[in-house]
């Protein structure tokens, strides 16, 4: 009679638990599901209903829910219910972590490497450059604090410079000791001449990181909708480290600007070569190569390609070199069509690898090399920029063919360490109609649902002479007619101007 009625509790209890279970479990599905913003809101709807319904079943009928079966299904549920609150959740996770609400900024004391300088204790009696743009977060405001906390005020002088080349070349010439720059010193200075070896030539003495919130940095863009027209920069970070949470300047090897419409599917895809010569937005509109806007950062980038092209740039997103690779392998690779044999060094800068003319599926690594050489191409950084178009439009047509969830998953982890945009989780999450729009669509089942139309820039190529750099450089002189042609195509695109007819014909009975 005792065993009896002990059997009876247990199994009471277990149907308490399972029951509660249930309901918690569902809860957190229910708050998952409720991320998802704009994704199919009526099936959610009808989820979350039937989540409830199930509850409220188990919940009335739980003192009757004592067999065996029914403790199974009650398990299932429970188990259904956190598998797919935590693969939602892994998935918005990825998702939210795409836009870094925090950067890291970093300053160097950095000393030429054949200097007696080793350790901070050294730094002693000596001369030491420093940028003094106070608006410049790595470059003077964690300096700045990285001599407070060294008292390295003391017992040297700090010299003041308007010019980081200037006081480059003063390091190098061995005018003063040392100097305190941004870490990405060897991003930006590695593809000058004279500097190439920059990584070598100098050591580091010491460091200091802060972390910034984004908005404090960037303007903030109000939120509006990817099914109206947009505009998107897309900024490849010369970098081989992995990751995206540190700040990086936008002077890689890509900057191409996009626009699409998502009424009519149509997309133009504007390469602008990073040697254009053009008014510095941040710097009074002085004239330099576009590439160095990105020494000041994302917004000053911006800036000048808005007053270049006369178009607002709505979203920017940056990916690095391991970022590439990472996603064309989670995607399973890209077809394109090699115009000749090309080599470059691989995303660690470590190895040399080369590809073969001809149509082939090319891997991570390989697909680097296609979007990054420029030294075999007959027409250097205008040829790679089609390029670069090229396996951007392969990987825009890998992502539609996609169903399995686990290559989605790779996908998001991979972007979400990666990448950095100032797109919010909700407007990225929004993309999903307009691809599902495309994927469904009739053109797409016949392979011409998006059309990418690709604007090519003309211009002349031109040494002029840098006086912080003390040399000449190679400059691209962008054509004034073609600007205008290819801010006029854009903006028909975004709805901004209406098209011309360029002939009309009139037809009697």
């Amino acid at each position: 009679m005792t065993k009896v009625k002990k059997k009876k509790k247990l199994k009471l209890k277990l149907n308490n638990i399972f029951v509660l279970l249930s309901i918690i479990t569902s809860l957190l599905l229910i708050y998952q599901i409720s991320q998802l913003g704009p994704i199919e809101p009526v099936i959610r709807g009808i989820v979350v209903l039937i989540l409830l319904t199930i509850d409220f079943i188990f919940f009335y009928y739980k003192k009757n829910l004592k067999r065996f079966l029914a403790l199974f299904v009650m398990f299932v549920f429970v188990s259904i219910n956190l598998f797919a609150a935590n693969l939602i959740g892994e998935a918005y996770g990825s998702l939210n972590s795409i836009n870094k609400k925090k950067i890291t900024y970093s300053s160097y004391l950095v000393a030429k490497n054949d200097s007696t300088v080793n350790t901070i204790e050294d730094v002693t009696e000596l001369k030491i450059g420093m940028l003094n743009d106070t608006l410049s977060i790595d470059n003077y405001i964690i300096a700045k604090e990285l001599i407070e906390e060294n008292k390295l005020d003391k017992d040297n002088t700090i010299q003041d410079y308007d010019d980081v080349a200037i006081m480059l070349h003063d390091l190098y010439n061995h005018t003063i000791d040392a100097m305190l720059i941004s870490s990405n010193y060897k991003e930006m200075f590695s593809t000058t001449e004279g500097y190439e070896n920059i990584a070598d030539d100098l050591k580091v003495i010491a460091s200091k990181d802060k972390d910034v919130d984004k908005d404090e940095i960037e303007s903030v863009n109000t939120e509006k909708s990817v099914n109206k027209p947009f505009t998107v920069l897309l900024m490849g970070v010369d970098s081989e480290k992995d990751g995206l949470k540190k700040n990086a300047y936008a002077n890689g090897d890509s900057l191409i600007l996009l626009t699409f419409n998502p009424d009519t599917y149509n997309t133009t895809m504007m390469s602008i070569p990073r040697d254009s010569y053009l008014p510095i937005a941040c710097k009074n509109n002085k004239r330099n190569k576009l590439t160095h806007a990105g020494w000041y950062g994302t917004e000053c980038m911006m800036q000048t390609i808005e007053n270049t092209f006369d178009i607002n740039i709505d979203y920017y997103v940056k990916i690095n070199f391991k970022g590439v690779v990472n996603l064309v392998d989670a995607l399973g690779g890209v077809e394109v069509e090699v115009p000749k044999r090309l080599c470059t060094d691989d995303s660690n800068r470590q190895g040399t690898i080369c590809i073969d003319k001809g149509v082939q599926l090319l891997d991570g690594e390989h697909a680097l090399v296609f979007a990054r050489n420029r030294y075999d191409l007959a027409q250097g950084d205008i040829d790679r920029g089609y390029n670069q178009q090229t396996i951007i439009k392969a990987m825009i047509n890998k992502m539609t063919t996609i169903r399995n969830i686990n290559t989605i998953l790779d996908i998001l982890e991979t972007v979400s360490n990666n990448l950095d945009t100032n797109l919010t989780t909700n407007e990225i999450l929004s993309f999903y109609n307009v691809f599902k729009e495309i994927i469904t669509s009739t053109n797409y089942q016949d392979g011409d649902a998006l059309n990418i139309e690709q604007l090519r820039l003309k211009g002349s190529g031109k040494m002029i002479y840098y006086s912080n750099l003390k040399q000449k450089l190679w400059n691209y002189i962008l054509d004034e007619d073609s600007i205008e042609e290819v801010s006029k195509t854009m903006k028909i695109n975004l709805g901004l101007q209406e098209p011309e007819m360029i002939k009309s014909f009139h037809f009697e009975p």
